[in-house]
């Protein structure tokens, strides 16, 4: 490996110093220089960005071509060209994209043919391969948005789908870069892709433009698999300007009710946020500022789920009234106070959550010449949010049901706090050195903190079941004491651009190292589970107790890893003709671990599958990874009319880290992490072992149970990285063709395909090789007996993560049509479709090594589920977009925007209620017979055996659901798909209007802008439209439809998840889920300009 890496930074050290995940930060111009029809060379061409007089200046080749890099976004430009003997030419109102570039292609006339130079107002020629969407700053101010995300803007790529997934891939997989520095929530803890929470890292009104590439040939994108998301921040000019702002979406400006039922709360809901900028000259021409601040602040109803005031009441999923008795609750709060003296916390009138953030950028932009300019950008943002407890989780073995639903209800103190920093620092420098030779230097830091708070004090984590389902839940939430995450990102770029006649070159080096601390324990306190209320207040052994804690008596261990990414690239634009150009590069990566790790001697002696032995030692083998590119840009006519673009390539990318420092983590040489279950494993626990709120007294009480060092027993739950590891890598190719119509029409189409070379999959090493097959299902495979090859049954899971590439491959493939159209007197508009299909391994639904493997579904072992529709794969979208501006008065102008989505809400899998097959997962995809006589019900009853749902009536239901459901009974005779299914259709439209109001007041504009943006707006009118859709038999992404009565090995027998068919007709129909997000919603903005 070190003779690898040697060899490797040789060629780094050669290409100048070193870059990476820093993606495009500017624009480019180039065009040909002509005169009648022949080149032009030495002319002079000078672009000066006329807000800040920052010019940019060279003369064309020995070909007549020109390339500028490094220029500022935005606008406008003017451009001149001249050449000696020749009338000049001038361009104006020209705008440049950010990681677009311009084409200027110019015919000089000589001068004896006109007296005045020429000037043109420029037309619009950007240059595009492969897949982008730019969005501008017009675009940002004028579409509704509430969140002020952005987020809320990059789903106007036609490629986007749900939680930010694009072309039908995990959002984790995307890269999101502000100024080149990186913006991810790269440890993975949570779906949301950027970093700080639930506060957005930067401010709206800081970003100038964003851009989506799902498929850039360009070498210099790197990192995704997904998406290259870029942004910039604005930048000051020679005039004075600023804003000052405030939103509001005070209680009220939300709906209150869905199809007719009350949303809980719903008037609770209310945010206000204020904010600044500044900009403008230090020196004029030369040095210039930039200054954003806000402050937002957010109260939300938290807990929308009541405790029921009837003892023998059953709940009321409509009304979000849980099963859960208030006098129960109050019993044990009185109880834990009295016995403990620990104060649960609320469990009635529940105090509303906050959620506060505080933003901070600040930018510096230095012309030091001509040739040389440094752009300096700094960003902090600071929030706290408040969190309901953990939907299922424990320390391994899930609840079946959620702690705030139907079934259970929850105390106060079970929630917790979250607290968020990301602080940012960039400074880039572009030079050029001669006409032919260009530098960009670009060097990024990136801090992110995630921490929790618990509330109340420490007491471990209690949940207590009722009739066999979960009830209450009480005690410090398990996710949450030593929590924190600290993830520090360090790049550094230089990319040297050489213009040589019609080709373009570019070579580049980077590097981007990311350093990871993870504190995080589950449940340091312990974690108990009791069958009763009774159980719990008499102290008996629980079914369930679990805990994890440092190995000599450290409270608060943590796992580290330090990664590095090297890459070197090389690439070539060749302008084959002025009306078609080729890119084609290469780019190298290569992996770097840098931290060692500690080897667990009780870990290597254990034989696994095969007598597989694992190392958790070590790391993966550092290897270069591949990613050559090519793609074109033709304009078919030469006049823009027709442009086809595209290409093919191989992009590298990202995963969570979460999935790496697990190896650390459950290595166990730091910290141990054991549960014991004593239904499934009589006596694991001594029948002395009874309820301590002290988890210290209960670790030195049972050192056998608890071992105090390393040395002694290997862990429950290990983590392993694959040896032959290799990072995410997908082959893409597209095709694009832009058609400008009559009437000023254009219609782009585009297609894309992505193939997985290495995909990212979670293996169980420890799993035992299956005790039967069923007779009922065809080549249904069962564990009557054995589960794993180690410890099986014995403290929990037992389950041997291997993080590997997976042997199937995924795939998708998209197919886009986009229409638009501009109007001179305000007018413009679009509308696109878009069908995707992506079909993938897994979608690794969870952070820890055990649950991401554990919460997939399959028909038989989760290590080799097969590849099916990935969760992420919106088939059919269709978005549209129009916005009228009407100036007037003079000093007045009204602007009306509209933004329509249309989409399935996700996709979903039927799967049984329980483990069938015995691999100790819920996560059974359900067969569907030829006919109802090939499935044997099981009369449900009560506690006194009284029958509450016969097995007629479930054979009946069963059948008139699969007949019913479009998706089932296309399947009969088979295994039911994951994710095969796709939740309801939704439309929603979205308006804003803003109103401006303007005056010039000594020789300056000043302005006032009232708006108002209104999400869902249909739903004013109709409360069921744009309403978002459940069904009550839904748990995360699977509908639980059956359970198997019958033990694992013996005949299947069935039962409907559900106590009557009342309750199945109810719990098995798609409802409105009256909640806030189903609801429209409005926000109040007032914006002062000056």
């Amino acid at each position: 490996m070190l003779k690898r890496m040697r060899s490797f930074l040789v060629v780094v050290m050669l290409l100048i110093t070193a870059t990476m995940s820093a993606q495009v930060t500017t624009a480019s111009m180039s065009g040909k220089v002509t005169a009648q029809d022949e080149p032009i060379i030495g002319a002079t061409i000078v672009a000066i960005h006329e807000p800040s007089g920052t010019r940019y200046g060279t003369v064309t080749n020995v070909s007549g071509q020109f390339n500028l890099q490094g220029m500022r976004t935005g606008g406008p430009y003017k451009v001149e060209i001249t050449y000696v003997g020749y009338q000049s030419a001038i361009y104006k109102g020209i705008q440049l994209s950010l990681g677009e570039n311009y084409v200027l292609n110019v015919s000089l006339k000589e001068s004896s043919e006109l007296l005045d130079e020429v000037v043109v107002t420029a037309p619009k020629t950007i240059e595009k391969i492969g897949t982008v969407t730019n969005v501008s700053e017009r675009q940002m101010n004028t579409l509704p948005t509430i969140n002020r995300s952005i987020t809320d803007f990059t789903k106007l790529s036609p490629y986007a789908g749900g939680s930010s997934s694009f072309a039908g891939r995990d959002g984790r997989y995307n890269n999101i870069t502000i100024d080149g520095a990186s913006f991810n929530n790269s440890f993975g803890l949570s779906s949301n892709n950027l970093p700080g929470g639930d506060s957005q890292p930067i401010s709206l009104d800081a970003i100038d433009e964003i851009t989506v590439n799902v498929s850039p040939y360009d070498v210099k994108y790197s990192n995704f698999t997904g998406a290259s998301i870029n942004a910039v921040t604005k930048s000051g000019t020679n005039s004075f300007s600023g804003t000052a702002y405030t939103y509001h979406k005070p209680r009220g400006f939300a709906g209150s009710s869905i199809d007719g039922e009350d949303i809980l709360k719903a008037k609770e809901y209310n945010s206000h946020s204020y904010g600044v900028t500044f900009g403008g000259p230090i020196i004029k021409n030369k040095l210039f500022f930039f200054l954003n601040a806000e402050i937002e602040n957010k109260e939300t109803p938290g807990v929308t789920w009541l405790p029921n005031q009837d003892q023998n009441g059953t709940g009321d999923s409509g009304k979000r009234i849980s099963r859960t008795w208030v006098g129960d609750m109050r019993t044990i709060s009185d109880f834990v106070k009295t016995k403990y003296d620990y104060d649960p916390g609320q469990y009635e009138n529940f105090n509303n959550f906050q959620s506060d953030n505080w933003k901070l950028m600040a930018r510096i932009d230095w012309n030091i010449h001509q040739n040389h300019k440094l752009t300096v950008r700094f960003n902090s943002v600071s929030s706290e949010d408040d969190r309901e407890v953990s939907a299922k989780s424990t320390i391994i073995t899930s609840t079946n049901s959620n702690r705030y639903g139907l079934d259970a209800f929850s105390f106060g103190n079970s929630n917790y706090k979250m607290k968020n920093v990301v602080t940012s620092i960039t400074g880039e420098l572009n030079s050029r050195f001669s006409n032919n030779v260009q530098n960009k230097l670009l060097a990024t830091y990136t801090h992110i903190s995630d921490t929790r708070e618990q509330k109340g004090s420490d007491f471990p984590f209690v949940d207590i079941y009722k009739d066999g389902k979960q009830y209450i839940t009480l005690g410090t939430e398990v996710f949450t004491p030593n929590n924190q995450v600290i993830n520090n990102v360090f790049s550094l770029v230089d990319n040297v651009s050489i213009s040589l006649g019609k080709h373009e070159l570019l070579a580049g080096v980077s590097f981007e190292r990311q350093y990871f601390k993870n504190s995080y324990l589950r449940g340091p306190y312990g974690y108990y589970r009791y069958d009763s209320m009774d159980d719990f207040m008499q102290g008996k052994v629980p079914t369930i107790y679990g805990i994890t804690y440092g190995y000599n008596g450290n409270d608060a261990p943590g796992s580290e890893l330090t990664f590095g990414m090297a890459g070197v690239y090389a690439q070539d634009v060749w302008s084959l003709t002025p009306n078609f150009r080729l890119t084609y590069g290469l780019r190298l990566d290569m992996p770097i671990y840098m931290n060692s790790l500690d080897s667990n001697k009780s870990i290597e002696e254990l034989a696994f599958v095969n007598n597989t032995h694992v190392d958790i030692s070590k790391w993966p083998k550092t290897q270069v990874l591949f990613s050559p590119r090519v793609g074109f840009n033709w304009d078919v006519k030469g006049d823009r009319s027709v442009i086809v673009s595209g290409g093919t390539g191989i992009f590298t990318g990202l995963l969570p880290f979460v999935w790496f420092t697990n190896q650390p983590s459950n290595s166990g040489l730091y910290q141990n992490m054991v549960e014991y279950n004593t239904q499934k494993n009589p006596g694991s626990l001594p029948a002395d072992f009874g309820f301590n709120p002290n988890y210290r007294e209960t670790l030195q009480k049972y050192p056998s149970l608890f071992p105090s060092t390393p040395s002694e027993q290997a862990p429950d739950v290990i983590a392993y990285v694959d040896p032959k590891f290799k990072m995410p890598q997908v082959w893409r190719s597209n095709l694009n063709v832009d058609i400008q119509l009559p009437y000023d029409f254009m219609l782009s189409v585009g297609a894309m395909y992505t193939r997985d070379i290495y995909n990212v999959a979670q293996i169980n090493m420890n799993e035992a090789e299956p005790t039967g097959v069923y007779n009922e299902q065809p080549d249904r495979i069962y564990w009557a007996s054995k589960k794993y090859e180690y410890n099986d049954y014995t403290n929990g899971k037992n389950v041997v993560v291997k993080l590997s590439n997976g042997e199937d491959k995924g795939y998708q493939y998209s197919f886009n049509a986009i229409l638009t159209k501009k109007y001179d007197f305000g007018f413009t508009g679009s509308i696109g479709y878009t069908y995707t299909m992506a079909k993938d391994l897994t979608a690794n639904p969870g952070s820890a090594p055990n649950s991401a493997w554990q919460n997939n579904v399959a028909v038989n072992s989760l290590n080799d589920p097969g590849v099916s529709y990935s969760l992420f794969s919106t088939p059919h979208r269709i978005i549209a977009n129009a916005s009228y501006e009407i100036n007037y008065a003079k000093c007045l102008k009204t602007t009306f925007s509209l933004f329509y989505s249309g989409y399935h809400t996700g996709r979903y899998s039927y799967t049984y209620y329980n483990d069938m097959n015995g691999d100790g997962n819920y996560s059974d995809l359900i067969y569907v017979p030829n006919s109802q006589d090939e499935m044997t019900f099981v009369d449900i009853t009560d506690k006194s055996g009284a029958i509450t749902y016969s097995a007629v009536d479930q054979a009946k239901d069963f059948w008139d659901f699969v007949n019913n459901d479009s998706y089932l009974k296309d399947r009969k005779g088979k295994y039911v798909e994951r994710n095969g299914s796709l939740t309801p259709w939704i439309n929603r439209f979205d308006f804003k209007i803003a109103q401006d109001f303007y005056a010039t007041l000594g020789g300056r504009k000043y302005g006032i802008q009232v708006s108002l943006d209104m999400l869902n707006v249909g739903n004013m009118i109709n409360s069921k439209w744009g309403a978002y859709q459940s069904c009550g038999l839904k748990s995360y992404d699977n509908v639980q439809l059956l359970k198997t009565a019958s033990k694992v090995g013996e005949p299947l027998t069935y039962q409907i998840n559900a106590n009557s068919r009342e309750a199945f007709k109810e719990r098995s129909s798609w409802q409105y889920t009256n909640t806030i997000g189903s609801a429209w919603s409005m926000q109040l903005g007032v914006k002062v300009t000056f």
